[in-house]
């Protein structure tokens, strides 16, 4: 590209919230009809707002950015001002949560400072897929290579930070003191606990376990990838499986804020909702991006929609993020007998066509930590399974990409624990170049192949890899000009002929023209991002909200 340099104005907003300032409510079918509208807001959504325009959305509006405005008070103003509730900051996105009525959703769309409406739609967590299952042992873990990088490399994770964005995680014997971190954002309340504060699902636990457990109660026959590596617990899905793109938001910047206090190297997603349009306007994507140019990995589940092609969900279509499928090991840490899971999502992604997933690993029958009482633990009580028949079983079976994602997250915290200075680029480089083929597997479904511990903890090649992708537009427009005042300064504006690939001038090409392979985690240091904040704006909390989809 000429070679780019970033320059950073030393300004930066303490809150990336901007919610416009409206025009009027009511201007009937030129509301409704404008091209603003159309340009701004998703279709249905603003379908249902014209057909309905009295009924309340729960929406996330990001802001075209404006350095001169206090960000924060104008987004709360600009939602009072027509009557809505604005519910908490999202400046990892640019914007802001929000309840507004359908007509004011028209409106705010006419206004020049609002760049996108979008729906805080509700979805589901697939948290087991397939059907009754027996114990399966510990044959994935080991089939990645993990205790070949415990014995030859004494590589357990040691000092690496997993957060697990999930349903909570319960207090077990096998995660000892190492949930160093919880905060439950499906609270009215968000607080920080430095003791673990339960999961009411089920799910966050049964991952946490893959990434970090310590076989405490098996003695160490199910243990995790990096059983000593330590977990913050990100709790932004209820026990009903269920969570709101605001609420992931949040947990998400929450980790942003606080990466550097806990050492968060790693964050494990292993959850995803139904991709409905490109990755570069997925706003849960965007914060995966901002999580991945801070210098955190970030490694998300594919999703439990195939055999189907284009069937990779949300934030997984990021090309940036590591995407991890599911491998069926039959029990055995043979590749001989094993397959890609029938339910493992298959690429490319549906709308941009990106190859996906990245690599795959098993997923499919893993033991894993029990929370007792949970919602999982009291529907399928027969996945219960313990290793002393007087004891109350200690571990449960699951299935689904849910588990494979901790598994390669747990690879990745051994990877950092022997080299800190790994960047997410050079990380998912390493993974991806020494994954194992799989003969049996196309690339959509298998990516790489298996992530191999061994073998990508005793590669030395450093590169960083190539994206040929530019980053979210939300990444761009919202979160990355105010921090650093939006500059770039090209360095050879002759280079090429003075043209980019497509003709273009060098003069011309802004943010959104440009290849982001040559953005890295290690041109970027993200200070201002510390003094975002995630608070409540109006004080209303969630009780304003209304979930409608």
């Amino acid at each position: 590209m000429g070679g780019t340099r970033l320059r950073r104005s030393g300004r930066f907003l303490a809150v990336l919230v901007v919610v416009a300032a409206l025009q009027p409510l009511w201007s009937g079918a030129a509301v409704a009809g404008s091209k603003q509208v159309r340009a701004k807001v998703e279709p249905a959504l603003a379908a249902a707002a014209r057909s309905d325009p009295n009924r309340l959305f729960a929406v996330v509006v990001t802001a075209v950015p404006d350095l001169a405005k206090n960000a924060s008070g104008q987004a709360a103003d600009a939602v009072r001002r027509v009557k809505g509730h604005a519910t908490h900051g999202l400046g990892i996105v640019g914007g802001a949560s929000a309840t507004l009525t359908g007509a004011a959703l028209l409106a705010l769309a006419n206004d020049k400072d609002v760049a996108a409406i979008v729906a805080d739609r509700s979805f589901g967590v697939s948290f087991d897929p397939v059907g009754g299952a027996a114990a399966a042992g510990a044959a994935g873990i080991s089939e990645v290579g993990a205790p070949v990088a415990w014995a030859q490399y004494g590589l357990t994770g040691m000092g690496v930070t997993v957060a697990v964005v999930d349903s909570g995680i319960a207090a077990h014997p096998d995660l000892g003191t190492r949930v160093v971190a919880a905060i439950d954002f499906t609270a009215a309340m968000p607080a920080v606990s430095t003791s673990p504060l339960g999961d009411p699902g089920g799910h966050g636990t049964h991952v946490a376990g893959l990434i970090a457990g310590d076989g405490t109660s098996s003695a160490g026959r199910y243990a995790g990838v990096a059983p000593d590596a330590n977990v913050v617990d990100v709790r932004v899905i209820g026990a009903d499986g269920s969570t709101t793109l605001s609420t992931v938001l949040r947990g998400l910047e929450w980790i942003l804020q606080n990466r550097r206090t806990y050492n968060i190297r790693v964050v494990n997603m292993s959850f995803g909702a139904a991709a409905r349009s490109s990755y570069t306007e997925d706003l849960l994507a965007s914060a995966a991006e901002v999580l991945t140019f801070a210098g955190v990995v970030v490694v998300v589940a594919a999703g439990n929609s195939g055999p189907g092609p284009a069937t990779i969900t949300t934030p997984a279509i990021d090309p940036f993020v590591i995407t991890v499928g599911a491998l069926d090991d039959a029990g055995t840490p043979s590749l001989l007998d094993d397959s890609i899971a029938s339910f493992s999502s298959r690429g490319p992604t549906p709308v941009d066509g990106i190859a996906k997933p990245d690599v795959v690993a098993p997923g499919r029958k893993m033991v894993s930590l029990r929370a007792a009482g949970s919602t999982l633990d009291a529907l399928y009580p027969e996945r219960r399974f313990g290793t002393d028949p007087l004891a109350d079983p200690a571990y449960f079976v699951l299935s689904g990409t849910s588990m494979a994602t901790p598994v390669v997250a747990g690879v990745v915290a051994l990877l950092l624990q022997r080299d800190p200075s790994l960047t997410p680029a050079q990380i998912k480089y390493r993974l991806v170049s020494t994954a194992r083929p799989l003969a049996f597997a196309p690339a959509s479904s298998a990516g790489a192949g298996m992530v191999n511990a061994a073998t990508a903890i005793a590669s030395l090649d450093r590169g960083r890899g190539r994206a040929a992708f530019r980053i979210t537009n939300a990444f761009a427009n919202e979160s990355f000009t105010p921090l650093f005042g939006q500059t770039l300064v090209w360095r050879d504006i002759a280079f090429n002929g003075g043209v980019d690939s497509h003709g273009k001038p060098w003069a011309s090409v802004g943010w959104g023209d440009i290849t982001w392979e040559t953005l890295t985690a290690t041109t970027i240091t993200w200070e201002s991002v510390d003094s975002l904040s995630v608070g409540s704006l109006s004080g209303t909390g969630a009780g304003g909200w209304e979930l409608v989809d």
